[in-house]
């Protein structure tokens, strides 16, 4: 970048000289225009050509401070991302917290849609690396809550995995969650109405839920 800058003034700087002088001999310009049109493209060529290391100059009285403006658009910049990151820690925190009230019944942990919104805006502005420790805490978290929403659909799923130390892989949830006996459990405990395809409609998508959170701290806890 050293070496460009100046050639490339020295070339602007010739043109300039180039096309003045034709101008010149044309008579399209006077003696004096000629020389102020030189002068500006050599102030102008030495400025590109030092840009590096020009603090400053003036142009009508203004004085332009280029490093100065620089540097301090580079700071501010900088500041922000941190806080951006920052603010995505925040929200990750919270993401992990139950909401108010009764909880629901349906297939999926009420936290995870309010989660999947707020990793795509982590993704969107490339956050994910300085947030993988903290991904991948939110997503075990998550993960575990999604264990307990199959286990109200499933009985063996609510016994067998009351408490987890580790993720099971989704087909031995899948295996567990649609055992016909658990099934029929649910049934008569009156969920959905004592339907049993419609029990098993709703942990398939309970199960798929899982999978995407599984995948997802399997991919970060690669990167730790």
């Amino acid at each position: 970048m050293r070496i460009i800058l100046p050639v490339f003034g020295a070339i602007l700087f010739l043109s300039s000289v180039a096309m003045g002088y034709c101008l010149l001999d044309d008579g399209a310009l006077s003696g004096s225009e000629f020389v102020s049109l030189i002068v500006a493209f050599a102030v102008i060529g030495l400025i590109i050509s030092f840009a590096s290391e020009v603090q400053e100059f003036s142009v009508a009285g203004n004085i332009v401070k280029l490093k100065e403006v620089k540097r301090d658009a580079e700071r501010s910049i900088s500041e922000l991302k941190a806080a951006r990151t920052e603010t995505f820690r925040f929200l990750l925190s919270l993401a992990k917290r139950h909401p108010g009230g009764l909880a629901g019944i349906g297939p999926v942990d009420e936290r995870i849609p309010d989660f999947w919104a707020l990793y795509k805006q982590i993704k969107k502005f490339g956050c994910e690396g300085e947030l993988t420790g903290d991904l991948l805490d939110v997503s075990e978290t998550l993960a575990k809550g999604q264990i307990g929403t199959i286990g109200n659909l499933s009985d063996r799923i609510g016994t067998e995995y009351r408490r987890v130390d580790r993720l099971p892989s989704p087909s031995e949830l899948l295996i567990e969650a649609l055992d016909d006996e658990s099934i029929a459990e649910a049934g008569k405990r009156g969920l959905h109405g004592g339907d049993t395809r419609k029990i098993k409609e709703s942990v398939a998508q309970a199960i798929e839920e899982y999978t995407k959170l599984y995948e997802l701290y399997q991919n970060y806890e690669s990167k730790m």
